[in-house]
């Protein structure tokens, strides 16, 4: 194993007057959060030496919170303060095996770093890092093998992205944008979408009629965000008696209710699957049981979830950052409901596609798995 301050020179980021930022004018500037994204939306109108300049290519590390390492191809710009740029002596480290070792190793610090607030990484912490370092030759043959193995995965993940884009312009096409309803929908508030029964609409139970020492290892089950995040109503293990159940049932799920999550940015949708477990939304959810006689789960949650629909949203919240939403909000929401037929052919469309991403997800969870296992090989000096 190698110190890597042997083989490296760093840049540290210069400390830019955040009151010469701006959004339109000057010479871009990354920031901490725009090494992950891979794009800047920050300008700087004054001087800097060119030493700061960041190119294409060059390998930037993010020094507070989430310690990560990423090739930059955002464009020329300046580097700003708590970001670094890690450039190898290619006479014995190779640039492109680089960029695989650090990623790995930052990840190592940062799971062994305590905080309080927001974890702090240093230049002598990235100087410090110990490699496999083999010769360069060795270096670029395994940097090659991980170059395919991360194409391979790359793509798999691309495949995804053009089914679910697939699905939005599908969408649009058959019913346009649903914020300007140019095909002239007839338009309902959602409070007139819900089934006629009682409870169809219905945010979980206050705090203090669903506290945590009410929580048992089984019985009914408990969904919060958790599960509407992921898309998972197996994921999670939070559950209450019969006896709470039954007091708590105006709240309980059935399959093909809708559930929305109410705190956080608004647009984590979930449809209740055929088969779970019963039980009900904690206070951080909302569930709307449909009419299908009007509207159709898969068709409102993709109705939901379009940029149209969220810019409403932001309009009734008068312009609010969306970080809460309530049940009164959601009730008198409009949005086009289209003739059932057509949105049952979206839906096969939907179906179908869907069977296809999870062949795709398949692939990609192997490649996923197959690229891990060649890094930590790789690093360890097995390859």
């Amino acid at each position: 194993m190698t110190e890597l301050k042997e083989h490296i020179k760093i840049t540290s980021g210069f400390a830019l007057d955040s009151n010469l930022f701006n959004k339109t004018r000057g010479f871009p500037v990354i920031r901490i959060r725009d090494v992950d994204r891979g794009y800047t939306e920050t300008y700087y109108q004054g001087e800097c030496d060119e030493k700061y300049i960041v190119k294409n290519g060059d390998l930037l590390v993010t020094m507070d919170g989430e310690f990560r390492a990423k090739v930059w191809n955002g464009g020329e710009a300046y580097l700003n303060q708590r970001v670094c740029k890690v450039e190898a002596d290619e006479d014995r480290l190779s640039g492109r095996y680089l960029k695989y070792a650090l990623p790995q190793k930052l990840k190592e610090i940062e799971d062994k770093t305590s905080f309080v607030t927001v974890k702090h990484l240093s230049v002598n912490d990235i100087k410090e890092i110990n490699v496999h370092l083999p010769n360069l030759e060795d270096q670029e043959r395994i940097a090659d093998l991980l170059d395919k193995a991360n194409s391979i995965r790359q793509k798999r993940r691309e495949t995804l992205r053009l089914a679910d884009e697939f699905l939005r312009s599908t969408f649009l096409e058959m019913f346009g944008d649903p914020f300007l309803n140019p095909k002239n929908w007839n338009m309902e508030p959602i409070d007139r979408l819900k089934a006629d029964e009682p409870y169809s609409i219905k945010a979980g139970p206050f705090g203090s009629a669903l506290k945590k020492e009410f929580y048992v290892k089984s019985g009914y089950k408990i969904y919060g965000q958790e599960q509407v995040i992921r898309d998972n109503f197996e994921f999670g293990d939070y559950y209450i008696t019969e006896e709470k159940y039954r007091e708590l049932e105006n709240c309980k799920i059935e399959s093909d209710d809708i559930l929305i999550s109410l705190v956080g940015t608004f647009g984590e949708i979930s449809i209740v699957p055929k088969e779970f477990q019963p039980g009900i939304i904690n206070p951080r959810l909302m569930k709307i049981t449909l009419n299908k006689k009007k509207i159709l789960p898969i068709f409102f949650k993709t109705l939901l979830k379009t940029n149209g629909i969220k810019t409403k949203l932001e309009s009734l919240s008068h312009g609010g950052t969306m970080n809460i939403v309530n049940v009164g909000i959601i009730k008198e929401l409009e949005v086009p409901v289209p003739p059932l037929k057509l949105q049952e052919k979206f839906i096969e469309i939907h179906i179908k596609t869907e069977k296809l991403k999870k062949q795709y997800e398949t692939s990609l969870q192997e490649s996923e798995n197959l690229f891990n296992s060649l890094m930590q090989r790789a690093f360890r000096g097995e390859l």
